[in-house]
């Protein structure tokens, strides 16, 4: 009687309904489908501190319609085997908007610039090692075939 009692007044335990779950609003993984590729002027470039970490971690250039962060690797970033990047350079950078720290910034897949396009990320978004190996020139044909 007494369990009878206990289980009567106890507060109802209702299941979680699938309305009641929520969505991350960053998402988990690289998702190349929802790739862009934006073209602009170097306005800010990753800056290391003595201590070998970013003080300013992003690749900061100007499009028509605003600024852009860039997420850099920091294979990317390393001094050694880095890719060199000067404010004033063209860009074209490819990759997906994501929120890092409250920030929207473009994940920087590939980069085009000086001539050469640095595979930063595999097209499932992990970064590679040595981004100036995986460097492919651009040649430029201009006028008709020989």
């Amino acid at each position: 009687m007494v369990l009878l009692v206990f289980f009567s007044l106890a507060a109802p335990g209702y299941a979680q309904t699938a309305s009641a779950t929520t969505k991350p609003t960053v998402p988990l993984r690289y998702d190349v489908s929802k790739e862009i590729t934006l073209s602009g002027t170097v306005v800010g470039v990753p800056e290391n501190s003595s201590h070998g970490q970013a003080q300013q971690p992003f690749l900061v250039f100007q499009t028509n319609s605003g600024l852009v962060n860039g997420r850099l690797t920091p294979f990317a970033q390393n001094e050694k085997g880095g890719i060199a990047i000067m404010p004033g350079q063209q860009v074209k950078v490819t990759g997906v908007m994501m929120t890092f720290q409250t920030k929207q910034v473009l994940e920087v897949r590939t980069l085009e610039i000086g001539g050469h396009t640095y595979q930063i990320r595999t097209m499932r978004g992990f970064p590679l090692a040595h981004p100036e190996r995986n460097a492919a020139s651009i040649t430029e044909s201009k006028g008709g075939q020989l």
